[in-house]
Order: structure tokens, then sequence, then C-alpha cells
């Protein structure tokens, strides 16, 4: 079985910054989120002031979350129509987010997820 070494340099750099800058920074430390369905981006992404490019790769801001830690919960608004109501979810066994270098074949340690945000529902209108 082939097998490659895993590079902690990254990790170690993030856990030691005050900007913690990938995934979603929580006081219950970086997270992700799980939405059930799709979002759909406009076709003119280059158009839309939500998106911005990072070097070669286009990033997209969807909306904005509210994290409520006192009641294990989330909300999340999507635009100006919609919003995703969501629980905070304490995983059982830590993920890490890894990065294949294909150049070098180098493998980092980007993060660890302790927690993420699960949206199961539809999206609710914002009235």
């Amino acid at each position: 079985m082939p097998s490659v070494n895993v590079s902690k340099r990254q990790l170690q750099a993030l856990l030691q910054s005050d900007q913690l800058q990938t995934s979603v920074s929580t006081p219950l430390g970086n997270m992700m989120l799980e939405i059930q369905g799709d979002l759909e981006a406009p076709q003119q992404w280059h158009e839309d002031p939500r998106f911005s490019m990072d070097g070669k790769h286009p990033l997209v801001r969807w909306g904005l979350l509210h994290i409520d830690t006192s009641r294990n919960n989330a909300t999340l608004f999507v635009g100006r129509k919609q919003r995703l109501l969501g629980s905070l979810v304490k995983l059982d066994t830590p993920l890490g987010l890894i990065k294949f270098n294909q150049q070098d074949g180098t493998v980092d340690m980007q993060d660890i997820f302790y927690y993420k945000v699960l949206f199961k529902s539809r999206p609710l209108p914002i009235m």
C-alpha cells in the first residue's frame, strides 16, 4: 500500500497564529459547514461582488453566519432572501484537512476540525 509523509508545518503555524484563516473561525475553533443540497453560483461570477480570486481559484462568500454557542445552534443568511437554521455538532473523532501538492508529492496538514455546523433543513424565506 502506498504511503506518504504528512507535514505539520502549516498546522503548527496555524495553531500558533492569532489569525485563523482556513475554514470557519469561531470561538470553538475552526469548523466545517455541512449543508444538505446544492448552493448554486451565478454564471457571471466575475460580476458578482460576493466573489473574489485566491490566485487562480475563485472564492465565494455565500452569506452571513451567526453561531450561538450557548444554545448550540447557528443561522446562515444566504443572500437577502433565505436563511438556514442549523445546529453545532461535536465530532466524535476530529477530522484533519490535508492538502496534496501534486508537483513535489508532499502532503501538508492544514487544519483539524473538532466541531461542525450541520444544516439539514430546507432554507426559510426572510420576511
